[in-house]
This record gives structure tokens, C-alpha cells and sequence, in this order.
């Protein structure tokens, strides 16, 4: 698989945009949760991505670990979500 090599200010931006939602949003709602963990997610790939920025080996398996992590934490709040929306909408019906 080729590396897609996206550039460091890339990285910065996204982490930007988490940080910002991490302000915004809240993370005891499961849809909260669910778009932290996303964005978490995207800024450890890009960062894993990087070549030629100085990325070991450990450090880009750590990060790709990390990335994996929250997906998951992505999904299962995804899923709560869904739950809950689908309960809400079943009671206003």
C-alpha cells in the first residue's frame, strides 16, 4: 500500500478541528462522543501518513493503534446513537 503523504499542516488542521469540537460539542450525548472520536481518528491516520516528516516506525504503529481505537469508540457511540434517535423517533410517533 502506497503512503498517501499528506502534509504536516494537514495534521494541523484537523487536530485545529478537534480541538474546537472537543469545546463545542457535548460528549455525554453518544453523537458527541461519536464526533470526537472521529475526528481522533482522522488525525492520527494523516499523521501516520506522513513521510519524510520523521514518523519512526513505533511511533507511526502507535499512532495507527491509537487511530484503530477510536474508530471503535467511533462505532459503538454511532451505534448508541442510532438507538437512542430511533427510540426518540418511536416515541414521537
Amino acid at each position: 500500500m502506497k503512503e498517501t503523504g499528506h502534509s504536516a499542516p494537514a495534521a494541523d488542521v484537523l487536530a485545529d478541528v478537534l480541538a474546537e469540537v472537543r469545546e463545542r460539542v457535548d460528549r455525554r450525548e453518544a453523537l458527541g462522543e461519536a464526533q470526537v472520536a472521529v475526528l481522533e481518528a482522522a488525525v492520527n491516520i494523516v499523521r501516520a501518513g506522513q513521510h519524510g516528516a520523521g514518523v519512526m516506525p513505533v511511533e507511526r504503529s502507535e499512532l495507527v493503534r491509537e487511530a484503530l481505537g477510536a474508530v471503535r469508540a467511533a462505532t459503538v457511540a454511532t451505534g448508541v446513537a442510532l438507538t437512542h434517535t430511533r427510540r426518540e423517533s418511536r416515541v414521537a410517533a
